[in-house]
């Protein structure tokens, strides 16, 4: 026993540690210059008024733009804790190395937006670990008063974040009391969620920037004509094309536990092999036609929906099914107002990503459990490669932001007429590291380095530019 407790101690220190030093090695990019500079104060002063909602991440915003102490406290203790609270929520039935691979195994393109840039961090990880902790509570049979009262004030903070999880968390709070009515289950969690988050959306969604014609937060400025567009390319693309490890794992689960129903594991195979490869190959949205976007989100219906009935078949336990269920539909909930609004990137996936991560582990049979305890070893050694490949990834991109702005400076002053900004050697592991327009960015990137006013910025070591993340639907190719 005593054993046990020092390796799982030893396991928290070293997953603590690890997201300490991603946090010293970040690079502040994007809106971060923004938060960092006079304009963040300005925007505290102004209340955030016209600007947005999302008061409590934008304070930690502005503080983890600023200090690197708070910066790596905050960052560790949140990131530590979403691994710990997802260990809770399975009942610790879980290794903690596999739900750590699990994590840091995302999608890169989740990962940039989030553990990669300090904006996306302040908003999405923050949210994402007040959610968990929420669900972890309302899954207990007899919460504690205090357990109660900490759900209230979280589901009252929680909602000063991310504008989605905020709408998100009030359908998810009536969810869980119209279950809780049908199973006649203990309600007092579910409506002190449901009070706490329907007050704070309630102030979130006061901000004049919510109501200001013209805004991108614009709450009327919804456009139902682009609503099947955006469902089969960048939603299905977020939701299902773009998680290749998830969708491996979740169909090697439903092969073992979906014994005696060939035909739908049969046709889940298939699926799945047609994803895997287009995804290897890097098939993109916007380079296929339409009639083939639409064919790929039938197959992807066809997909789910054979997941959601073999697990109804299956000889997982009743109370697991259950969760599968309820989480699953959390997860698309999650993404709803992104078939009307935008702006939606990667980062709005990340709350929806572990949640399918919990989906998959809550129904591996005993079979699979013990098979992941027996190869653990190896699991451990893959998180520590995972770990050690983004050390290095994030330290080499911290050296060379030194360096490439020094050399910025030295050709400017040398008298060249533009001036070369090198691109970072991993850029996917960030957002918006070095824009690549003379817009917005730039000049907060200019600003904010003291570089000279007057430079002018020419970009190396693109190999070829695309255009920026989508947000919003992607426009196939077809369909120009």
């Amino acid at each position: 026993m005593i054993i046990t407790t020092f390796k799982k101690s030893y396991i928290w220190r070293s997953i603590f540690i690890f997201y300490a030093v991603i946090a010293s090695l970040l690079i502040l990019s994007g809106d971060d210059w923004a938060w960092g500079s006079e304009e963040g104060w300005s925007r505290l002063e102004n209340g955030f008024d016209y600007y947005n909602g999302r008061y409590l991440g934008n304070i930690i915003e502005i503080f983890i733009t600023r200090s690197l102490l708070f910066r790596i406290a905050m960052y560790a203790l949140v990131n530590t804790g979403i691994v710990y609270v997802t260990w809770l929520l399975l009942n610790r039935k879980f290794s903690i190395p596999l739900i750590m691979l699990l994590i840091i195994s995302m999608p890169i393109s989740i990962y940039g937006e989030t553990y990669g840039w300090l904006a996306g961090f302040a908003n999405y990880n923050t949210s994402l670990l007040a959610i968990l902790y929420i669900l972890y509570v309302a899954k207990k049979k007899q919460p504690k008063m205090l357990e109660l009262f900490f759900v209230g004030i979280i589901a009252f903070l929680g909602q000063f974040f991310v504008e989605n999880v905020s709408i998100a968390s009030v359908v998810m709070a009536v969810i869980g009391l119209l279950l809780a009515l049908f199973y006649k289950e203990k309600k007092a969690v579910f409506i002190v969620w449901l009070m706490g988050a329907a007050v704070g959306a309630y102030i979130m969604f006061s901000n004049t920037a919510y109501h200001t014609e013209g805004n991108m937060r614009e709450v009327g400025g919804l456009d139902f004509t682009l609503l099947f567009t955006t469902m089969i390319t960048s939603w299905s693309e977020f939701y299902f094309k773009d998680n290749l490890i998830l969708i491996v794992l979740f169909t090697i689960v439903l092969a073992i536990i979906g014994k005696g129903q060939k035909y739908l594991v049969g046709s889940i195979l298939v699926i799945a092999m047609y994803f895997i490869i287009r995804n290897l190959v890097g098939l993109s949205p916007a380079s296929l036609p339409y009639y083939l976007l639409v064919v790929e989100f039938i197959l992807m219906c066809i997909y789910l929906i054979a997941l959601l009935i073999i697990v109804g078949k299956s000889k997982v336990k009743n109370e697991n099914k259950r969760y599968f269920y309820t989480y699953f539909l959390y997860a698309i909930i999650l993404l709803g107002p992104f078939l009307l609004i935008t702006p939606f990137g990667p980062r709005n996936m990340l709350l929806t990503y572990m949640l399918l991560v919990i989906c998959l582990l809550l129904i591996c049979d005993e079979k699979i459990v013990e098979w992941l305890r027996k190869g653990n070893k190896l699991v451990v050694l893959a998180v520590i490669g995972f770990c050690m490949t983004f050390i290095i990834m994030h330290g080499a991109n911290k050296i060379e932001n030194h360096t490439r702005y020094d050399q910025l400076v030295e050709e400017y002053e040398a008298g060249a007429k533009f001036s070369t900004l090198t691109r970072l050697p991993f850029e996917e592991i960030g957002h918006d590291l070095t824009p690549r327009f003379n817009n917005l960015q730039r000049q907060r990137q200019i600003e904010y380095y003291n570089l000279p006013s007057d430079i002018r910025i020419r970009l190396s070591n693109y190999i070829h530019i695309e255009p920026e993340p989508p947000y919003g639907p992607i426009e196939p190719k077809y369909l120009r």
